[in-house]
């Protein structure tokens, strides 16, 4: 357009529509066609919609007809027309993926892909999470955008998985999602991508590689076992001196604590299973290969039969997990609740405290963070009288 045109004219840059406000948008519309629809439902609508009121107006007319007469438009309904996954089944499928699960990993995306998901929106969904993990450690839960229980796993994720790690999946999917879109079978695409990221996701980075290999340790890393590569048998070299060389078996850990035991699986990246024994479990007995606890209201069904599991693959001894225990104590989420209260009412009552705020009418204490001492340089003694080189 020309400037002498442009000048005269008024401009308006739209934005996208907020997926709340599109869900209240759509909710108010579906009620005054006398419709029903579930709020996840709409939710659903308002992502696939982008933040374009018109495309979810369309998508709303859409699911609304899959509706018999007065019936409760469903969100697996909704679910299954727009061709999308379960959001928590696709969460689960990036948490196996980043601890490199790999046959768990293959399983999840099979029984997504036999509800119908399609393999494109699987793929972008596990970009979505990438993107989510990395966001929410660096910004918080509440930057996701997410739901609450979402935004906590994600969040939990983000903090148990280096920025690094995070980044390279993040060009990794990428990748993997123009492969699903070319491919001749999308499905065998994502298979093919879930093996690289799980195998991946333990490989150190360039800069820790670099060092390990400085330091001469092993790079190790990936869940997959390594194919070997031909070769003639006649040569030597320090690649043959090192395999002929044996090798001692790691040690496997062995809990001596309830609290070694949730540390073990912080250490093992399974973020979901460390937040369920954080948050329902409380303990009533332990002994190394024997766990009894009270089990909170809204515990997963299969927490206790999953906690043996992980703990006898890490551990190389059978576990008995008894979830039928009374007179537990205090979760570790409310230990670490009553400790944060506890440190706070003690900073509160700190005269030095009460004096700022005295000081300041209106303050509040914020945030309590501990920091690291500062590191003093010792002194030098000055050279004694006499002495000489």
């Amino acid at each position: 357009m020309p400037v002498t045109i442009l000048s005269r004219c008024q401009r308006f840059d739209l934005r996208r529509v907020e997926p709340e406000i599109l869900v209240e948008h759509l909710a108010r519309v579906a009620d005054r066609e006398g419709m029903k629809i579930e709020g996840d439902a709409l939710a659903l609508i308002a992502r696939a919609a982008e933040g374009s009121v018109r495309d979810g107006l369309s998508l709303l007319d859409q699911a609304l007809v899959q509706a018999e007469g007065g019936e409760t438009v469903k969100t697996e309904t909704v679910r299954d027309m727009l061709g999308l996954a379960d959001r928590s089944q696709t969460i689960a499928l990036f948490e196996s993926v980043m601890a490199g699960r790999t046959p768990e990993a293959l399983e999840t995306f099979r029984t997504l892909y036999g509800f119908g998901a399609d393999p494109v929106q699987v793929t972008n969904d596990l970009l979505e999470h990438c993107h989510a993990a990395s966001v929410a450690k660096m910004l918080g839960p509440n930057a996701t955008r997410l739901p609450n229980d979402q935004a906590q796993k994600l969040a939990a994720l983000g903090a148990a998985i280096p920025a690094a790690t995070l980044s390279r999946t993040w060009q990794m999917l990428l990748k993997a999602l123009d492969e699903v879109r070319r491919a001749p079978n999308p499905a065998d695409a994502v298979e093919m991508a879930l093996v690289r990221l799980a195998y991946a996701a333990d490989l150190p980075g360039p800069e820790e590689a670099l060092k390990r290999l400085q330091s001469g340790e092993p790079l190790g890393g990936g869940s997959a076992p390594r194919g070997g590569g031909g070769g003639s048998g006649g040569g030597g070299g320090a690649s043959a001196q090192l395999a002929a060389r044996p090798m001692a078996a790691p040690a496997l850990p062995d809990p001596q604590s309830f609290e070694q035991v949730v540390a073990l699986i912080g250490e093992r990246r399974e973020i979901g299973l460390q937040m369920d024994v954080e948050r329902y479990v409380k303990p009533v007995s332990f002994k190394p290969g024997a766990i009894v606890y009270e089990s909170v209201q809204g515990a997963p069904v299969e927490l206790a039969r999953k906690l043996a599991s992980r703990l006898k693959d890490w551990t190389g001894r059978t576990w008995l997990i008894a979830a039928n225990g009374q007179g537990g104590g205090e979760t570790l989420i409310e230990q670490q609740k009553k400790a944060r209260a506890a440190e706070r009412e003690a900073v509160e009552s700190d005269a030095f405290i009460q004096s700022v705020l005295t000081a300041f009418p209106g303050a509040k204490l914020g945030e309590i963070r501990t920091v690291a001492p500062t590191l003093v340089t010792p002194e030098i003694p000055d050279e004694a009288e006499g002495d000489e080189d």
